[in-house]
């Protein structure tokens, strides 16, 4: 059986190290937010998860980006919904703009800050006897700026130790492992995204050490967490559009930003991410207004993993897992051009929060087979199950995002 896995990984860290804040002006992204696909993505997971969730939107929509590029229909007398299906990931409807995006993201990302450190990499590992064809080569290093690099699938373990070690290479350490080489069976091409961020928050939280307090979960009796708190200005809405409070936490940089969403009293997570699309968060972003804010968040540490070829199905995305999966550009070789589809797609997440910041990762693998195989003081108190996501402010990208249903665990 002849396999492709198809892997990204997301690993984001917020230290701050000091307590000098940056004072910046902040306006919200005033373009369109592309972010349909991010939502709809999410609240297909939230719907199946009654636990806490950090995972990376953007991980998904760029490998599969890759993917709807390799699905040129002037290929071959072959006609199939894959390149129809996959365009929902698309940030446009137009494949040049959404070419210059990505590559304005990226070499965005590229640029040195001493604030903080982003590095967002893409990575084909394709056996040796595939040889990936020219065009699509030239379009994945130009606008992904994804490299190829030749592996031995025939020695699993030598593979999955060099895909393996630039997955722990790229996160700076803080993901030792994607792939296992009993996963790698049958393989021919692994194709991986990883995304690194470490950043500073503008306002860091004052340590308090014995702050225990209760946190309200959706389903049990209360938990003890561990708090923090500080009074500032910040950018807040009570927002009845969302039916939540929401409120960015910057960080220094002037590019990134952290947005808790805090449903209201009687509302549910899930009902407030269902009601959320693209147009109804940037309304309710947009609208938001600097306050003085008394915050109080919980610490926490989320690990989550999860595969995603329900929920992508869920979206719509279907083809790419059936034998009807139309993929010409991606390689030829023996037994690999116009016959490989996706096998699975699988999430592993991580973030940790607390004074000093956060620190995150996730990685996403994909396996193609052988087809034919307000005023005053502003509270805010999230004390109960809330929603984050961080995104990129200068572009309106939402990098990672999850939900807290219980810090203590």
């Amino acid at each position: 059986m002849i396999k492709f896995s198809f892997a990204i990984l997301c690993c984001s860290a917020l230290l701050l190290l000091d307590a000098t804040a940056q004072d910046y002006p902040h306006s919200p992204f005033a373009g369109r937010r592309n972010v349909d696909f991010d939502l709809q993505f999410i609240q297909e997971i939230f719907k199946t998860q009654n636990t806490n969730v950090v995972l990376s939107p953007f991980s998904v929509k760029i490998l599969l980006t890759l993917i709807y590029e390799a699905s040129d229909t002037s290929i071959g007398t072959s006609s199939s919904n894959t390149k129809k299906e996959l365009r929902v990931v698309l940030p446009s409807d137009n494949i040049d703009s959404t070419r210059d995006s990505y590559r304005e993201l990226l070499a965005s990302a590229q640029v040195q800050n001493k604030d903080f450190d982003l590095n967002i990499a893409t990575n084909f590992f394709v056996d040796n006897f595939i040889e990936v064809i020219n065009k699509y080569q030239q379009i994945a290093k130009a606008y992904y700026d994804a490299s190829v690099e030749k592996v031995s699938y025939e020695n699993p373990t030598e593979a999955a130790n060099t895909i393996n070690r630039w997955v722990s290479e790229s996160t700076k350490g803080r993901l030792k492992e994607i792939v296992t080489p009993d996963g790698l069976d049958g393989a021919i091409i692994t194709l991986i995204n990883v995304i690194y961020f470490k950043g500073l928050w503008s306002y860091p939280f004052p340590e308090t050490p014995n702050n225990r307090k209760p946190f309200f979960r959706s389903q049990g009796k209360p938990t003890n967490v561990q708090y923090m708190e500080q009074n500032g200005q910040f950018y807040y809405d009570d927002s009845d559009l969302l039916g939540a409070q929401i409120l960015r936490m910057p960080y220094r940089g002037n590019k990134l930003g952290m947005y808790i969403i805090l449903p209201h009293q009687g509302n549910t997570i899930q009902q407030v991410i269902d009601r959320t699309n693209g147009d109804v968060l940037h309304q309710a972003l947009w609208v938001m207004d600097e306050s003085e804010v008394n915050v109080t968040i919980p610490k926490f540490k989320i690990e989550f993993s999860e595969q995603l070829n329900d929920p992508l199905q869920q979206i719509g995305i279907r083809e790419i897992f059936s034998v009807n999966a139309s993929l010409p550009l991606l390689a030829r070789g023996v037994g690999a051009r116009n016959e490989v589809r996706v096998s699975r797609i699988f999430q592993k997440a991580g973030i940790t929060i607390n004074e000093l910041g956060s620190e995150a990762y996730a990685a996403t693998e994909i396996q193609l087979v052988n087809k034919f195989g307000g005023d005053g003081v502003q509270i805010f108190n999230a004390n109960r199950p809330f929603i984050f996501f961080i995104e990129d402010e200068t572009l309106g990208t939402m990098l990672f995002a999850g939900k807290v249903e219980d810090p203590h665990v």
